[in-house]
């Protein structure tokens, strides 16, 4: 009986053994995933206790210029450092090496080192970027062999001299947006509530084609003891999808950007900026605009990283370009018709700019001259309707940036564009003495440097409106096309203006630099023609002018419109925006 009981124990006690090493094999290796009530994730959180790493790429899709040249994604070779067990190594000679080497604060070096919490990557104080090493700085800290102390290339977003700067935009953290427009990213782990998102130009708009499948990261196991596993101390981890990250393909050229932007610095533009298109498809060769900023610290309240080019503000006697149309279509003004200008235009104390005036003129002759009293004039002619149909036909009062409903508030390529107007909504359009201020690009009238730039293009394409483009395609990282950007035109607004009239106007544009306000562009490289305007505005209380010129080149067979626009200059300062179409115009004249 006695040993039934020893007998019946054992089986009970083998039988408690066998349960309890199958709920062990189905935890190890059946479901490691979900043991417990609180679902811990035994393997994950044995491999997290020893795992330390580091991003080395996010895996979000780059930009390149009209020729494949990377305008974001600068690869270096950087510094890391991973807290791990020195052991017996001497560091102390191969300090001073490495901070000899990297031309730092041994000091400095010394405690980044010795104090790592976390892997690390040293770099600039002042930027928090990583210090870029050379092959021969790389090679020589490889060399000496410090535990925890590697050299490895990294991806830096923006390089240190980043073009097209306020076109292509920043990214931050926005967890708000991410959790509200990204939700399935977030449910397959393609993103994180902190993760990077764009928050202003390109990487705004061309965000959904931006996001990678995951970042190249690297990682350090250790033991127990902080020392690294034998076989697999440190490992470089990166999607497996060979398609992505996606390249956006821009209409920029980044030799003509960067030049553009240096000429913008030169002509001493604190604030505006410049447009250049492709004549022939509105494509933005260059778009720079003023002041600069930092996209790695975006200052709290400032609006430096705001593109100028897609802003509106008063054009001045560019404008004038409209009227001119209006007249001509409208058949308002007859075939040389002369004009009188004593320099005012006796009501509303309207003035020409010219002290005296110009004398008798013809319309032509007052376009090249920029009288504003003829203009007033010609206006007095026109209904604030027919001035309000010339605009919309020739691109302005609109939006022109390539969209998927061109012309509509649908998504666009230009992040923020603003449509500019002639007049406001509240504002009597017929009222006589607002016509005539809004003759001259004064009063309600705003236009962007991007319409300015577009309308020219208008011009030499007979009046039909073209959609600017800034993105042509995206491909996938193996090559192939995921999509195509193809050129548009704008939806006409009623008829579009006449060739004849398109062409009169380009005509005129030649006589402003020939016999007009633009005859210091005759030392040009090329033959080049335009338009100038000076919009007054206010600074702080004090008076002051946008500066703007438009213009196409070589005159002869047309390549290039471009715009330039100096804002919140002296009243009598030196014309910057003529200075900088010319240097800007002979900068194409090379390519």
């Amino acid at each position: 009986m006695r040993q039934r009981r020893i007998w019946f124990g054992l089986l009970a006690m083998t039988a408690a053994i066998a349960v309890l090493l199958g709920r062990l094999a189905w935890i190890q290796v059946i479901d490691t995933a979900s043991f417990s009530r609180r679902e811990v994730d035994l393997v994950a959180n044995s491999v997290a206790q020893r795992e330390q790493g580091i991003e080395l790429d996010s895996g979000r899709g780059q930009f390149v210029d009209r020729n494949g040249k990377p305008i974001t994604g600068e690869t270096v070779r950087a510094l890391v450092v991973f807290p791990v067990r020195q052991g017996e190594f001497d560091t102390a000679g191969a300090m001073r090496q490495i901070a000899s080497i990297l031309h730092a604060d041994e000091r400095a070096w010394t405690d980044f080192y010795k104090q790592a919490k976390a892997p690390a990557m040293w770099s600039e104080a002042a930027t928090g970027l990583p210090v870029p090493l050379t092959a021969s700085q790389a090679a020589n800290i490889d060399k000496l062999g410090v535990p925890g102390v590697k050299t490895m290339d990294t991806v830096r977003r923006y390089p240190v001299d980043t073009a097209a700067k306020h076109a292509i935009g920043f990214i931050g953290q926005n967890p708000e947006l991410v959790g509200t427009l990204y939700r399935k990213q977030l449910s397959r782990g393609s993103l994180s509530l902190t993760s990077r998102i764009g928050a202003s130009g390109l990487e705004k708009t061309m965000e959904s084609y931006l996001q990678g499948v995951g970042g190249t990261s690297v990682s350090l196991f250790t033991d127990g003891a902080g020392r690294p596993l034998p076989g697999l101390d440190v490992r470089l981890v990166r999607p497996g999808n060979p398609f992505y990250p996606l390249r956006i393909g821009t209409t920029l050229d980044l030799d003509i950007q960067g030049q553009v932007e240096r000429i913008l610095d030169k002509a001493g533009i604190a604030s505006g900026a410049a447009v250049v298109l492709d004549a022939e498809q509105a494509d933005v060769l260059a778009m720079a605009s003023r002041p600069d900023f930092d996209p790695y610290r975006i200052a709290p309240g400032s609006d430096a990283w705001g593109n100028k080019a897609l802003k509106a503000i008063p054009p001045g006697s560019i404008f004038k370009t409209v009227v001119a149309a209006a007249a001509l279509e409208q058949g308002v003004v007859k075939p040389g018709e002369m004009f009188e200008c004593n320099g005012s235009f006796g009501k509303y104390g309207f003035t020409c700019w010219l002290h005296g005036g110009h004398g008798h003129l013809t319309l032509e002759q007052a376009y090249a001259q920029s009288c504003n009293v003829v203009f007033a004039k010609v206006m007095q002619r026109l209904s604030g309707a027919q001035l309000q149909a010339a605009a919309c036909q020739l691109g302005l009062d609109r939006l022109v940036g390539w969209s998927e409903e061109t012309g509509q508030a649908g998504w666009s390529q230009f992040d923020a564009e603003e449509r500019g107007q002639v007049f406001h909504a509240r504002t009597p359009s017929e009222d006589e003495g607002i016509r005539i201020q809004t003759a001259i690009g004064q009063r309600d009238v705003l236009v962007s440097p991007l319409q300015a730039a577009n309308l020219v293009v208008t011009l030499l394409h007979g009046g039909e409106v073209l959609s600017p483009r800034i993105v042509k395609d995206v491909r996938y990282a193996t090559g192939g096309v995921a999509r195509v950007f193809a050129d548009r035109r704008l939806p006409a607004e009623g008829a579009q203006i006449a060739p004849r009239t398109a062409n009169t106007l380009l005509k005129w544009m030649q006589e402003v630099v020939s016999e007009g306000t633009g005859q210091s562009l005759q030392r040009s490289k090329w033959r080049v023609a335009g338009k100038s305007g000076t919009a007054q505005t206010t600074v702080g209380g004090h008076a002051a002018v946008h500066q703007w010129f438009i213009g196409y080149g070589p005159v002869e067979r047309p390549r290039y419109a471009v715009a330039v626009v100096a804002e919140n200059e002296p009243e009598n300062g030196a014309n910057r925006a003529i200075a900088a179409f010319r240097d800007i115009m002979d900068v194409l004249a090379e390519q």
